[in-house]
């Protein structure tokens, strides 16, 4: 189980209602979490109160007659003696007949079987009273639970959106200075018979030797294999950096051309090893014109 999913336990462990095999693995990821530990007890603080902040109820208007109506309808024990029989107490007078006598402590069975309204009634309505609080409670913490889960998975997505923007913002800046140098070049590549709809565009400062390289439509290079950036001096191939594409053919490269390469009369890409090579030994993709 994740960190998550014992913080989702907690509110149902301040209410006591886990069955016994949550109990016992919540145990014993209390027994190492500091942080569930402190939870908890800040949830059951605020449970133990709720006994106090449940508003008095007030027992219905009809209750006190229920209650009259029950006590005459519940047969009564004469006392012994009465009406002048045996064991009667001298000297004490004889009710009347048709008196009636005093009803006798109720004996625990009784008691039950007079259901809820028979014992204090006042005080089980407020206990159902604390208990709903209590249920609605755990339904608000359950429900604030969720929510806070969903915002913090919104946040990290947004985070990660707002870093993407960054890093392209970055990018657009540094493509726009670039561009904006006294000494940049633009220079265009066709495809060539193997990618006929390839097309590229390299930027570069020929002083600095920073440049941009893009390129679309370019075939996904075959396992082991990738393109490789060139700059054709004289005649003389130098290197550039190797790349691949992404699904929709595109490819994006950035890096600081050599002196040698600054004054290029071609620029090419060629297909090779993936690790790249010194000279050009594969077939020719893109080319510039000479």
């Amino acid at each position: 189980m994740k960190h998550a999913d014992y913080m989702e336990m907690l509110p149902a462990a301040a209410l006591d209602a886990l069955d016994a095999a949550e109990r016992r693995t919540l145990d014993v990821h209390l027994a190492t979490c500091a942080e569930c530990r402190i939870e908890l007890e800040e949830l059951r603080a605020v449970t133990a109160l709720l006994a106090y902040e449940a508003a008095p109820v007030a027992p219905p208007a009809a209750l006190r007659t229920r209650l009259l109506a029950q006590l005459k309808a519940t047969s009564q024990t004469p006392r012994a003696g009465s009406n002048g029989a045996a064991g009667s107490t001298p000297g004490m007078d004889t009710p009347a007949a048709g008196a009636p006598n005093v009803l006798p402590f109720a004996t625990p069975a009784r008691t039950r079987a007079r259901g809820i309204f028979g014992v204090r009634p006042l005080v089980v309505l407020g206990t159902l009273a604390a208990s709903v609080a209590i249920a609605a409670l755990a339904i608000s913490l359950a429900v604030l639970w969720a929510q806070n889960r969903r915002l913090q998975t919104d946040l990290a997505r947004l985070t990660q959106n707002l870093h993407e923007m960054q890093q392209t913002l970055t990018v657009v800046r540094a493509e726009r200075e670039l561009l904006a140098a006294p000494d940049a070049h633009t220079t265009a590549l066709a495809g060539t018979e193997f990618a006929t709809t390839a097309r590229a565009r390299l930027t570069y400062d020929e002083r600095t030797g920073r440049a941009v390289f893009v390129a679309t439509g370019l075939p996904a290079p075959p396992p082991g294999k990738a393109y490789q950036l060139w700059f054709i001096a004289n005649g003389k191939p130098l290197p550039g950096n190797i790349f691949t594409t992404d699904a929709s053919g595109r490819a994006e490269v950035r890096q600081e051309i050599p002196t040698a390469g600054r004054h290029a009369q071609i620029f090419a890409v060629t297909l090779e090893p993936q690790a790249g090579v010194n000279a050009p030994t594969g077939q020719m993709y893109l080319k510039s014109a000479a």
